[in-house]
């Protein structure tokens, strides 16, 4: 990588507190700059003079306040009619150092300057990385879920209805959990992944995008041809495998092929899973067809200058636009995308004992970015940690048939789907009722014991669904003292009517009993060692 010298006007502000500092120019030594289309990342060292005035910055910037940091960088020439745009970013601190210089005088100690050196980042990084929350919605929308956790420092724009207005029975975020190492910024970056959707950041209006598809709005910039040192096309890997969708419902199995031209193996990237609604499975087979995507070539460039107009991550660019690009050259015809942009800077004036109250700096610069064809499909995304569930809470069934005390259940009915489902209530989320999944849980097929009302379960939260995993007390009247060693099964709504099958041990032999009650009429028939009793009372 090659390295060349120029003149460049890096103004940098700090906001702390509601007070904003500003640094000389000339007194910012080094910058090093990684950005991409979906934030970027920064460090930047500056030096702040203390010998004729006090240091203001030393208190507000060591103090636990939020960093607001707004930079631009652009090319400094005097005397020009070339039309110069800057480099603009905004975002926050996430840590900081600083060095002192001292001098030693006969009569007192002088401090000299200090040398400040500050991490920071898009805003989303900062904040949603340290955000770790669980939540619980019902009956709302992605949308809603994102903007209920977006702080005032992040700045959201939507354009996927598709996925982010659909309104589901439940939504999760289980990021709290013991066994979760992904945050809020994890668990966003996952979502657009896994939903084939993009996620970019406007470096100018400091703002995020989710979007269904990559915005194509910006007219494209040339690319100075002598800006260029030389560049490097890559084409990527072909993808070979064939994709294919399962669906192991045991009463509608079915296997979906996705189109791939360049299958040339018998290898396989199978997606397995349980639809049982033929439109889910439908569903899956569309986003994975969307998500398939060949990538295409990248274009990295060198550069031997700083650019009169920059072009951050996200800008349309072409080698169009001066007649020294040859078109014979490849990317000549081409139209790109801007997706990375890495920039270094260190200061090349060596004497930091004078405060150079001047607009620019002089400095080393190491410069190059990577660009993607303006038709890719394919999205650029951070890497990040995948959520992991369910996450487990208590919840209590919830019955609308009989009284509050009944031990009554009921089931309701999906309108779109014929789906039953339970509803349950959770009462760390202020008792709101989810849709669980109706079905046996551990039961077999032979046994049919659907959840009473009240009846106190662990509920497993899915990203968008919930399922009962088991239960964790026993029903009103059913637990039997110790030195009984006994069994039973209690079927009913209440003390007042319901069936008992129970066995116990009386004497040490055993003792079946089956008892029917139905408010002062009961029924009991009891096997015991060498009798059995049939008998029917009627209290008054």
């Amino acid at each position: 990588m090659s390295n060349f010298i120029q003149d460049l006007a890096v103004s940098l502000s700090l906001t702390i507190d509601g007070q904003t500092y500003k640094i000389t120019p000339a007194n910012v030594i080094s910058l090093k700059l990684d950005l991409y289309l979906y934030g970027y990342n920064a460090e930047i060292s500056f030096i702040e003079y203390c010998e004729k005035s006090a240091d203001t910055l030393l208190t507000p910037i060591t103090s636990n306040n939020l960093i607001a940091v707004s930079l631009q960088a652009e090319t400094y020439i005097n005397n020009t009619e070339a039309t110069i745009t800057s480099l603009s970013l905004s975002g926050l601190v996430t840590s900081r150092r600083f060095t002192e210089q001292l001098i030693s005088m006969p009569e007192d100690d002088v401090m000299l300057y200090r040398q400040y050196h500050l991490v920071f980042a898009d805003p989303a990084q900062v904040l949603w990385k340290q955000h770790f929350p669980c939540d619980l919605l019902v009956d709302s929308t992605l949308k809603d879920l994102i903007t209920l956790h977006t702080p005032q420092e992040i700045t959201m724009v939507y354009d996927w209805d598709a996925v982010l207005a659909v309104k589901y029975p439940v939504l999760s975020l289980a990021l709290g959990s013991s066994l979760n190492q992904a945050s809020f910024y994890d668990y966003l970056i996952w979502l657009v992944d896994s939903q084939n959707g993009v996620f970019s950041y406007d470096f100018t209006a400091n703002q995020y995008t989710l979007s269904a598809v990559k915005s194509l709005s910006d007219a494209a910039i040339s690319i100075d041809f002598l800006d260029i040192l030389g560049f490097e096309v890559d084409v990527p890997e072909v993808h070979r495998y064939q994709p294919n969708v399962l669906n192991a419902y045991s009463e509608n199995p079915e296997t979906t092929a996705i189109t791939n031209d360049a299958v040339t193996t018998t290898i396989r990237r199978d997606y397995i899973a349980r639809y049982p609604i033929a439109a889910d499975m439908q569903s899956r087979v569309t986003l994975e067809t969307s998500r398939f995507q060949q990538h295409l070539h990248e274009v990295t460039l060198e550069y031997q200058r700083f650019q009169l107009q920059v072009t951050p991550p996200g800008q349309l660019v072409n080698f169009q636009g001066n007649g020294l690009w040859n078109p014979l050259l490849f990317i000549q015809a081409n139209y790109y995308r801007v997706k990375e942009w890495h920039l270094t800077l260190q200061s090349t004036d060596e004497d930091l004992s004078i405060d150079l109250n001047v607009p620019y700096g002089h400095y080393e610069i190491e410069s190059n970015m990577l660009l993607e064809s303006s038709a890719e499909l394919c999205v650029s995304l951070p890497a990040y940690i995948m959520p992991r569930y369910p996450v487990f809470v208590e919840g209590k069934l919830v019955s609308e048939t009989g009284e509050d005390t009944d031990m009554t259940y009921q089931f309701y009915t999906d309108s779109d789907t014929s789906v039953n489902y339970y509803k349950v209530s959770i009462p760390l989320w202020a008792k709101q009722n989810v849709r669980v999944a109706y079905q046996p849980n551990q039961d077999g097929g032979q046994f049919y014991f659907p959840p009473y009302k009240n009846a106190r379960v662990l509920i497993g939260l899915e990203f968008n669904s919930a399922f009962i995993d088991s239960f964790l007390d026993w029903g009103t009247g059913t637990a039997l003292p110790l030195d009984s060693q006994g069994n039973q099964l209690v079927m009913g709504t209440s003390a007042t009517s319901q069936n008992i099958i129970k066995h116990n041990y009386v004497d040490s032999k055993p003792e079946l009993q089956i008892q029917r009650t139905q408010d002062k009429d009961t029924e009991l028939l009891k096997f015991s060692n060498g009798n059995i009793l049939l008998q029917t009372l009627q209290t008054s």
